[in-house]
Parts: structure tokens; C-alpha cells; sequence
């Protein structure tokens, strides 16, 4: 320990008062520094993080005043005798982001976090090493064992659980996949080989419940270069939508043609090959792959410098090239989301009103829901509204009840929601009591191959009682599904896994294909004109409808 070390440690000691402890660290950075994980000399930098800081912020900064690839620190902390004090140590890289010890406690369960109890008000601690593991570095490469340790994982709870495996690929052909899939699990792999090859091995049983969700520490690790165009797929085109970055030349309405030497054509069928969907529905994957287009081609392209694209602009036939630069990953996050959104609207003098619904996720604020349901139709009631359009576009499913209760506004007369008494929906395999102020107009549901899940059930009741009119595209759901998903961390990877559960869960209707999504009773798409004026077709083709009706 050298004499500045030293001068620090006794300056802050006799500063100390009584609810505040001195404490020392040495945290050793040679493996590190060794393994090219940590560079000091392109400006990394290394930080205490924890309890007494809120866990954020770069004010406990440990520096390496010796060059002897230790890194020191001695902070006066506000806690006191008895007190816990819980952190980790967090490099800083050099284009700001952070990455944060893992498990250096595995004893301790919150987070693995480094404990120490206050004992006395001076406290040195014994030197410590960086606990890290392979999302510290880019490319993210595990050892062959590790990854089939986690395929494992993952087989063994698909098949514990999950209650219609086989509906779409028979056993004996998912197995032979499943263990293919394994035997090429056999070199060392980067992460993104890994998880196309888990992928496209779970999209082959057919449930869009079940499927990965990346972990964010790989997402901190990987270069931020992204897509920097939005697009929207029409009849197996692409479409500039709009921009992630602020370099406008490629046109709204554009049709990408190509990115990088590769047909969009194939882009869209590569990344739909490790989409999962109920019975493959290719409706529900386009829109999973447009909404998800960035980091999906990221995910399974790699990161390239730059994007060289061929395009056509609106209205022309001349294919044009262009270099685009990516946009980096926090102009992709902060990308606006959806977001739960419920809205009741009234136009034309109260003759319409637009009911917004796009999502059934509100099972902690069921009741929130419902009274948002019953005051919306009571509205409608009071103003004696004949036409009313339910938007349902982008629901990818929630809570039966919530569905339910719509339903028991619009139904034509009592009917169950679900085939049979499913657990805590039993009483949801009865006739569903009409309510109140029931609904008896006429009644258009927009609706999209978002749909999904529940979304799926509802709809199906919709077109099995003929309740009102369909409008739009094929839902990405049928009238029966998975769910109630089981959630785990594979254990070296980290990827969540996510497998349906329990029951396969079907709407009380007849006859209907459970190989197809709800079909509308008027298809509508958009053109790549609407994309230009921005234009709601689907909302528009039933103001229409409404307006001839009516005269």
C-alpha cells in the first residue's frame, strides 16, 4: 500500500462521524487486463456501485495510482455500525456503457451482490478479484459444454411441460430435430449461432408462447450498429415506414429491394425461421419480424459498419443504391412503444364511437379494466350510439377475463367463452351473463395479424356468433392456444425461456381450422400509398361502410 493510499485512509478517518464508516478496497485487474477485458489505456474505468449509492452514478471510482494493475479506493460511505453494506465493482467502457460484475457472491441471493457487515468505523478490505463472464466481451462465445448444458435445460422443461408439444410436429420428427440440433452444439459458439439454432428448433412446435427472450447484458455487449429504417411488410414487401435516425433520403413508401448482397425476400424468411407462432401462422411472424426488424437482423446478420441497400422509390421502377450508417442501440430503445392504451371516442356527432383496446394484459388491474368497460359502454348507451368500431389491432392477448367481460357487451345472446372449465377460468366454460347495457348496433372489430393469444379466443367468438363485422388482416392466433407460461434463465446463457404450461386452451366454438388465424369478413390492407399520406385504411374502409349504410 503506498503513502498516498495511506494519506488518503487517515485524512478521511478523522473526518468520520458516527452514522458513516471509511472503508478500503483493492480489486486486482490483472486477469483482465491480461485477457484484453479490460483497457485501462483506451479510458476504461472502474467503479463501485451499490446500496449506499443507489446503485448508480461514477463517484466511487477506483484508480490504479501505482501501475501495478491494481485498482484502489478508500471512500468515506454514510452507514453505520451493523449496518449492510451490499455492491459490486462496474467497468466502465469506453463509449459509456457499463458492465457489471456477475454473481461475485453466489451465497448471496439478491443479485449476488457483494455483502459486507459494518463492524467497525474503519473497515479494510481484503484484496478482490472482478467477477465477469463471457457478455464482458464481444463477440459472446461459450464453451461447447455450457451451451448443451443449457439445450438441455430447455428440452427437458419443454417436455415436462408443455401440454400439446406434438399438435403441429409429431414426436418422432421434434425429437429427431431436437437432437440434430444438439449435435451441432459440438465447438465452441458465438451466442448469435446458438440462439438460431435453438430457434429454429423451438418454431417447429408450432406455439408462439414458447420461444427465447435475449438477455440484456448481450445486448450491452454488442456493437451498437442497428437498421436504421423502419419497415412495414406488404404482400411480401418491404417498406420504408419511417426512421430511427435522422438521414431522410430513402423516401417514405421506398420498397427495399435488398440490404447488404442479400434479397429482403430472404431476410424476412430467415429471420421468420427462428420465430415462434401458434400452428406457424405466417401472419403473426411478418408482424413479429416488423416490429422486431432492427435487432432481429442484428441478432442473426451480425453488425455490419455500414448498409449498402437497393431501393426503389414511390411511383418509380429504377432500382437506386444507397449507403446508410446504423443507428445505435439507444435510438432503437427509445423507439416510442406501444404501451397498454384503452380509449373510448366519439365522432360524428355521437353517431361512431371508436373503442381502442390493444392489449388484455391488465391481470393486477382486472378491476380497472372493467370499470373502464362499463363506463365506456354506458356512454355509448346514454348517446344512443348505433355504430361502434372495437379496435383491436396489435392485441397480442392477456387476461380471459378481461376479454370476457367485453364480450358480455357485444354478444348476441349468453354464450360460454371457453370449451371447457379450465382452472381458474371454470366459470368462464358457462354462458357468459349479458351485461347491463349490452350492445345492440352494429358492431366493426379491426383487427391484425398482431393478434395473438386470447385476442385469438375473442375474435373466434366473434366470427363463430357472427357477432358484427371482421376488418383487416388474418389475427396471428387461432381459437386455441397455449399459456400460462413457465419463465426460466437458462443457466449459462442466460436466455429466457419460455414454455406454455397446464392447459391448451380453446374458445367454445365449432368446426373452425386451428391450422389458419381469424379470418376477417373484409380484408383490408395497406398500399404503399398509405404509408405516404399516412393513411388509416382499415379505420377508413368501415367509416365508409357506416356512411353508405346510413344513407
Amino acid at each position: 500500500m503506498n503513502l498516498i493510499y495511506f494519506g488518503m485512509l487517515a485524512s478521511l478517518i478523522l473526518c468520520s462521524i458516527q452514522a458513516q464508516t471509511v472503508v478500503a478496497f483493492k480489486l486486482n485487474m490483472k486477469a483482465l487486463i491480461d485477457k484484453n477485458l479490460f483497457q485501462p489505456s483506451n479510458n476504461e474505468k472502474i467503479f463501485i456501485r451499490g446500496s449506499f449509492n443507489n446503485w448508480n452514478g461514477d463517484d466511487y471510482e477506483l484508480n490504479d495510482e501505482n501501475t501495478d494493475r491494481y485498482y484502489r479506493g478508500v471512500f468515506k460511505i454514510d452507514v453505520g455500525i451493523e449496518d449492510t453494506l451490499e455492491y459490486k465493482f462496474v467497468i466502465k467502457k469506453n463509449d459509456g456503457r457499463y458492465y457489471w460484475e456477475k454473481n461475485p457472491d453466489p451465497l448471496n441471493p439478491n443479485y449476488g451482490n457483494r455483502k459486507l457487515i459494518i463492524s467497525s468505523d474503519t473497515i479494510i478490505l481484503p484484496e478482490a478479484a472482478f467477477s465477469y463472464d463471457e457478455y464482458i466481451k464481444y463477440p459472446v462465445i461459450f464453451r461447447k459444454e455450457k451451451l448443451r448444458e443449457d439445450f438441455i435445460q430447455m428440452r427437458r422443461a419443454l417436455e415436462e411441460n408443455h401440454p400439446a408439444l406434438y399438435d403441429y410436429t409429431g414426436k418422432k420428427i421434434l425429437d429427431s430435430l431436437f437432437d440434430f440440433s444438439y449435435t451441432l452444439l459440438d465447438t465452441n459458439m458465438e451466442f448469435n449461432k446458438f440462439y438460431k439454432i435453438t430457434s429454429s428448433a423451438l418454431e417447429r412446435v408450432g406455439c408462439g408462447h414458447t420461444k427465447l427472450w435475449i438477455p440484456s447484458e448481450y445486448w450491452n455487449s454488442a456493437p451498437q450498429r442497428f437498421f436504421p429504417l423502419k419497415l412495414i411488410f406488404i404482400k411480401n414487401k418491404a417498406y420504408v415506414c419511417g426512421y430511427y435516425t435522422t438521414t431522410k433520403n430513402i423516401l417514405l413508401g421506398s420498397e427495399i429491394v435488398e440490404i447488404n448482397g442479400k434479397p429482403i425476400e430472404e431476410i424476412i424468411n430467415s429471420l421468420i425461421s427462428v420465430t415462434s407462432s401458434d400452428a406457424f401462422i405466417r401472419a403473426f411472424k411478418l408482424k413479429t419480424v416488423e416490429k422486431n426488424f432492427s435487432p432481429g437482423y442484428a441478432l442473426y446478420y451480425d453488425y455490419p459498419e455500414y448498409f449498402k441497400i437497393k431501393f426503389v422509390l414511390p411511383g418509380e421502377s429504377e432500382t437506386r443504391e444507397s449507403i446508410i450508417i446504423p443507428a445505435d442501440g439507444k435510438t432503437i430503445s427509445k423507439n416510442p412503444t406501444r404501451g397498454n392504451k384503452l380509449t373510448l371516442k366519439l365522432y360524428d356527432n355521437n353517431r361512431i364511437a371508436v373503442l381502442t383496446i390493444n392489449s388484455f394484459i391488465y391481470y393486477d388491474r382486472l378491476n380497472m379494466f372493467r370499470s373502464f368497460i362499463d363506463s365506456s359502454f354506458r356512454e355509448i348507451k346514454t348517446h344512443d350510439i348505433k355504430n361502434l368500431i372495437l379496435d383491436l389491432r396489435g392485441n397480442d392477448g392477456g387476461d380471459p377475463f378481461c376479454s370476457s367481460y367485453l364480450l358480455s357487451y357485444i354478444e348476441n345472446k349468453p354464450v360460454p367463452y371457453f370449451a371447457e372449465p379450465y382452472g381458474r377460468y371454470e366459470e368462464l366454460a358457462e354462458p357468459i351473463p349479458q351485461a347491463r347495457n349490452n350492445f345492440k348496433g352494429n358492431l366493426f372489430t379491426l383487427i391484425d395479424g398482431s393478434g395473438f393469444s386470447t385476442t385469438g379466443h375473442f375474435c373466434a367468438l366473434l366470427k363463430f356468433h357472427k357477432i358484427g363485422k371482421l376488418v383487416g388482416t388474418e389475427t396471428g392466433a387461432t381459437y386455441t392456444c397455449t399459456g400460462s407460461v413457465q419463465y426460466l434463465n437458462l443457466k449459462n446463457t442466460g436466455i429466457i425461456f419460455g414454455t406454455a404450461r397446464k392447459h391448451r386452451y380453446s374458445a367454445a366454438v365449432k368446426n373452425m381450422d386451428r391450422s389458419r388465424g381469424i379470418l376477417p369478413d373484409y380484408q383490408v390492407e395497406k398500399t404503399p400509398g398509405d404509408i405516404i399520406s399516412n393513411k388509416d385504411v382499415e379505420m377508413d374502409f368501415v367509416l365508409d361502410l357506416i356512411k353508405n349504410n346510413s344513407e
